[in-house]
């Protein structure tokens, strides 16, 4: 058989499935008067009739019905193989899709270790907060900050978060900010807008609320609607921002962003960050050590914060 009579073989096995030229044209995406026409030219190639038509439809012929559990599981062998091919193809991609301000701000500064570990991956990271499917987008992991998941996707904590304002050192020195100060007048401050739907992901108002802070000097200053925008002012010196932890850390630990009331006014969130996945997906051996990957960098992170906030 020539390959130019796949695509007409094709038309044959979904008829004789479905018992209508309708319902073969419904699964292939085209036309009953394309089924018909393609079933036709495999009848004129054969030289004999494959489908009694009828008023009411059509009937197959013995000869097709003999050969119709044959025609069903070669092209189920064929799409088995091409799964396969897929799969083969694709065995260095590692894709993942996570919130932007946590690639940005959390992922990025380490992701040159995976890498350098992995030189063959071809890892792909959707950095954006769009609500992906995994089950039906071609990704292999989310990063997701958030409530819990449920079947049919399996999840891992990582590391639960909490707020705190933070500003460059020589920002705290001019502006005299310490853990006694509880005001804020004349302080320049950043707000980050639109953040999150974590009921524990309060703003100034909110924090100060919570640390006695005077309410009257909590609502000015300039308002971002990205975190990484409001990160780089308050590194520049411009301002304190009222940030998760998660997101300041690398500044921190870099010295560029200071917690200028200590640790103990921390504000906690909700929601945790979570690395997710569905349940029972075969993995490749670089999507497993990805997941390693991460679970011993956020292991290296929880400590690391542990150690910090008692230096402070």
């Amino acid at each position: 058989m020539r390959l130019s009579h796949l695509n007409s073989l094709r038309a044959l096995e979904a008829a004789l499935r479905h018992g209508s030229f309708t319902g073969a044209a419904e699964e292939l995406g085209i036309t009953p008067a394309a089924v018909g026409q393609r079933v036709r030219t495999l009848e004129a190639y054969l030289g004999k009739a494959l489908f009694t038509r009828t008023a009411t439809g059509i009937e197959a012929t013995l000869d097709a019905r003999q050969a119709a559990a044959t025609l069903t599981a070669g092209f189920s062998s064929i799409a088995e193989g091409f799964e396969k091919l897929k799969f083969s193809r694709a065995g260095n991609r590692v894709s993942v899709t996570l919130p932007a301000s946590f690639a940005e701000n959390w992922l990025t500064p380490s992701i040159s270790e995976f890498y350098q570990r992995y030189a063959e991956v071809d890892l792909r990271l959707d950095a954006s907060n769009r609500d992906v499917d995994l089950l039906t987008e071609d990704f292999d992991f989310a990063i997701r900050y958030g409530r819990p998941t449920s079947d049919p996707l399996q999840e891992e904590i990582l590391f639960g978060d909490f707020l705190l304002p933070v500003c460059s050192p020589a920002f705290a020195q001019q502006h005299g900010l310490g853990p006694e100060v509880r005001t804020l007048d004349d302080v320049p401050l950043i707000h980050v807008l639109g953040r999150t739907g974590d009921p524990g992901w309060v703003g100034f108002e909110g924090w100060g609320e919570a640390f006695d802070f005077d309410p009257s000097h909590l609502g000015h200053g300039v308002r971002y609607s990205s975190i990484s925008s409001g990160l780089q002012s308050a590194v520049s010196g411009q301002g304190l921002v009222l940030c998760g932890w998660t997101e300041a850390f690398n500044a921190i630990r870099a010295g560029l962003l200071v917690t200028p009331f200590g640790p103990s006014l921390q504000h906690p969130t909700h929601y945790k960050y979570r690395l997710v996945w569905v349940r029972g997906k075969p993995m490749t051996r670089l999507q497993i050590d990805f997941m390693d990957w991460v679970r011993e960098k956020a292991a290296e992170f929880r400590r690391e914060t542990s150690r910090l906030m008692r230096e402070k």
